[in-house]
């Protein structure tokens, strides 16, 4: 095995799996802390980080979001908890990490950078999905903050996404044989 091959699964397999590990870091801040949630309001609503696995998993209650703090009396026959829905942006995401991680296992080179390729790019769009996302809208009420662990791992599928195309186009363009020496005058074409 070549040195630049080692070299580049070495590299994408640590860029999708610095991008699997932002998972675990703050992803976003719901915030209901509004003018208009305020007055709706009989006391401040806390704000809520998650992070990345949150997001992909759902299930758990949104905190500080207490319905039965509305002025108004809450209808009774309503469900009182408010969980957190699992986002599917975020889930096409992981699973996008986790593909660019398994593909270093590919032994053609040409289908390892363009899965890597392809998987990076995925894995970016979803991100950018997930930041217009109307369900975590809806959940922060007034504003939704991306934090570190969002744009570390935006970053390093735009990185990945990348350095496998350019290694793909650069190999694409070097796997062709230069045409060999004529032996009838002794000199190259």
């Amino acid at each position: 095995m070549r040195t630049s091959e080692v070299a580049s699964k070495g590299s994408q397999g640590g860029l999708f799996l610095l991008a699997g590990l932002c998972f675990l870091l703050p992803f976003v801040t719901l915030s209901c802390a509004s003018e208009e949630a305020a007055e709706g309001m009989a006391m401040d609503q806390v704000d809520q980080t998650l992070t990345g696995v949150q997001l992909v998993l759902g299930g758990s209650e949104r905190e500080g979001f207490f319905p039965e703090n509305a002025i108004d009396r809450p209808d009774p026959d309503a469900e009182q908890e408010f969980a957190i829905p699992a986002e599917p942006f975020a889930t096409v995401a992981l699973v996008a990490a986790l593909v660019g991680l398994a593909l270093v296992f590919v032994r053609v080179t040409r289908t390892r950078l363009l899965g890597a390729s392809i998987a990076g790019a995925a894995g970016a769009g979803s991100l950018l999905l997930l930041a217009q996302s109307p369900t975590l809208r809806a959940l922060g009420l007034n504003t939704v903050t991306l934090l570190y662990g969002f744009w570390i791992a935006l970053a390093l599928f735009g990185l990945a996404t990348g350095a496998h195309v350019l290694q793909l186009r650069s190999g694409g363009m070097s796997s062709r044989t230069p045409p060999e020496p004529s032996r009838e005058n002794g000199r190259d074409p």
